[in-house]
Formats: C-alpha cells, sequence, structure tokens
C-alpha cells in the first residue's frame, strides 16, 4: 500500500503527512502536576528572533580610522624628553616630546645658505636685467643670471618647505625641535623614550580625537552577502558598536572576511587588545528565540519540548545560532509556546516509556 502510495504524488503526500505526526505524537509525554513539580520542570516563552547573532568572532581593537592620527619625527635624531604619555588628553599644537636632532641642524644651515644664495642671485639678475636695457651686456649673459636667480629661488622653497612643519620651542638647544600634536584628542600609544634613536618619518605617537576604538572582525565567508555597514556589533562587557566597512577580499591566512566597527566609547578596550566579539544580522523572517537550555541534541537533529497542559512534546527544530544564552531556531514552533527549559533531557529518555 505505501508503495503504491509513492507511485501516486498525492497519496505520497498524505502518507508521508500520517507518518510524521505519528513520529511527533510517539514524542508526547504526559505527566501530572506533581510528576512535573517532582522532576522540577521549567519552561520559557518562545519569542520572535529579530536578530540572528554571529558570536565570538576573533577582533582586535584598533586605531579609529577616521578620526586618528600619526606623528612622527620629521628628521632622525635622539629623543631628548617626552611631555606625554598614553591615555593622556591633549589639545592641539600641545607639546609631546624634543628630538635633537643633527639632520635637523644641517637642515637649518641649507635654509640659511639657500637664503643667502637667493638674495645674492636675485640681486646679481637686477644689475644683469639693467646692463641689458643699457645695452651693456649681452641677453644670453641676463638670460643666465635670471634662471640662476629661479635655481636658487626653488632651492630656498625646498629648503623652507623642509622646516615649515617643524616647531622650535623656547629655549631649544642647537638642533633641537618638537613635536607636537595635529588635533585635540587622546594618546593612544607612545612609541618613543628619552634616549631613544628615532629614524626620519618613524611614528612616535598616536593621537585620536573622540573616546571611540575600532574592531578588526574575522568573520565568516559564507555570510558575506550579510554584511553591511550600520549592523550592530557587541563586545563581551556589553560595549555596542556599529559595521562601518567590510573588506573585498579574504584574508588568506585565515580565509575569512575582515569587518571594521566602531565603538563611539572604548571604555575598558584598549588599542592592540585581542577580544572575541557578536555581530548581529537581520534574524530570517520564521526565526524564533528560545533559551539554550531548551535544546536537546537527538542524533543528527535537535528537539525542543513544548508543554501544553500536562503534555509535553517533542518538536525537531534547526538551530540558526546563538545570542548570549538564546538560541536562535525555526521550527514548528510559534511565539508565546512554552518550552521546556530544564529537565528536557529527562522528558527525552521518557520517550519511549
Amino acid at each position: 500500500m505505501l508503495a503504491t502510495a509513492f507511485r501516486n504524488p498525492l497519496l505520497a503526500g498524505f502518507a508521508l503527512i500520517g507518518f510524521v505526526l505519528g513520529a511527533t505524537a510517539a514524542t508526547a509525554v504526559e505527566l501530572s502536576a506533581e510528576q512535573a513539580r517532582s522532576l522540577q520542570i521549567a519552561t520559557a516563552p518562545v519569542a520572535v528572533a529579530g536578530t540572528l547573532a554571529l558570536a565570538r568572532l576573533p577582533a582586535e581593537v584598533v586605531p579609529p580610522l577616521a578620526s586618528s592620527r600619526t606623528v612622527g619625527a620629521p628628521f632622525a635624531g635622539v629623543v631628548a624628553s617626552v611631555a606625554v604619555d598614553e591615555g593622556s588628553s591633549v589639545a592641539a599644537g600641545t607639546p609631546l616630546a624634543r628630538v635633537q636632532s643633527r639632520d635637523f641642524l644641517a637642515a637649518q644651515a641649507d635654509l640659511a645658505r639657500s637664503r643667502s644664495d637667493l638674495t645674492l642671485a636675485q640681486s646679481q639678475s637686477k644689475r644683469d636685467a639693467a646692463l641689458l636695457a643699457e645695452g651693456i651686456i649681452a641677453r644670453s649673459r641676463a638670460d643666465e643670471t635670471q634662471a640662476r636667480a629661479a635655481d636658487a629661488h626653488a632651492r630656498f622653497a625646498q629648503a623652507r618647505d623642509a622646516l615649515a612643519a617643524v616647531a622650535i620651542p623656547a629655549g631649544a638647544t642647537g638642533g633641537e625641535y618638537e613635536l607636537r600634536a595635529p588635533i585635540a584628542g587622546r594618546v593612544l600609544r607612545r612609541s618613543i623614550a628619552p634616549g631613544q634613536v628615532v629614524a626620519a618619518f618613524e611614528p612616535a605617537f598616536m593621537i585620536a580625537a573622540g573616546d571611540g576604538v575600532d574592531v578588526l572582525l574575522q568573520a565568516p565567508l559564507e555570510r558575506s552577502a550579510d554584511y553591511a555597514p550600520g549592523l550592530a556589533v557587541v563586545m563581551d562587557d556589553g560595549t555596542r558598536g556599529e559595521l562601518v566597512a567590510a573588506a573585498a577580499a579574504t584574508d588568506t591566512g585565515s580565509q575569512s572576511l575582515r569587518l571594521r566597527a566602531h565603538l563611539p566609547e572604548a571604555r575598558r578596550w584598549l588599542v592592540g587588545q585581542r577580544t572575541s566579539a557578536r555581530l548581529e544580522l537581520p534574524a530570517p523572517a520564521d526565526a524564533l528565540r528560545v533559551p539554550a537550555s531548551a535544546l536537546v541534541p537527538d542524533g543528527t537533529a535537535t528537539l525542543v519540548f513544548v508543554a501544553n497542559g500536562t503534555t509535553y512534546r517533542g518538536i525537531a527544530v534547526e538551530p540558526l545560532g546563538s545570542d548570549g544564552d538564546d538560541a536562535i531556531v525555526r521550527g514548528a514552533l510559534k511565539a508565546g509556546d512554552a518550552v521546556v527549559t530544564r529537565g528536557a533531557s529527562t522528558l527525552k529518555s521518557m520517550q519511549g516509556e
């Protein structure tokens, strides 16, 4: 009869429905109120899941990309003194450190020399222009001195621009310059110390405006279509941030996708700290939230037990993810159903009795 039914699609459908209903009925367990109390059965309501969390994603706290600035040493030298440390709040222009530099001293001498050369070349060019007007010298000579003046001006401008952004503190010794904060903010990182030799353009300080930090996450590739700016990111201390960017290429080492989130408040999170974080994705329309303790393994399947008066029925569900103490599932449940959160394993063992 069953073989005949499967040759007929309509009969096959009814046969399959009857088989599933029979299997579901076999999972029902009847308990009196006294038995439920003695087994310490506890229940909780099913809720609609608005989000689906990707939990425990590897994460690293990094300087905020949009609001941080690196302060580098413009000339190689030796750090003479440091005025601020990590965590300090600074205003724009605050002195950060002093560096004693032979290269800076040479650059100052080069500026003075190029200024003198420019003055001399311009003076000669003016004299030759006057002599040319009187017909005393040939045009070629006037053109030559004019070219020398233009070259001297270019060398002077180059020497001047090399020192334009270098601050010289009051009472500085020869060759000493000062690093100053380019923006107001807090010092996230200090990379130099007194007596240290620094190379030209070597990073010395990292300063960030505001109180936020960024977090780099490693997320699974299979959900890449779901990663979009604006999604919520939650750290393990409850600090909430927002996804701001998703990489367009995989990380070759981990074969994951790198995401960047911004935390408006750093709280206890420090740059360089490694941790894990939760990314909240929009949940499917049929997703439901149940306590994680309600899930019971059943071979390759997962069950939850739904209480209806004195009847406890096991229902297969598909786990979609987790969100802290809750699990996100879908199956033959509805919001408001009471699922067993304590004693579910006992009910499973009683199914065949």
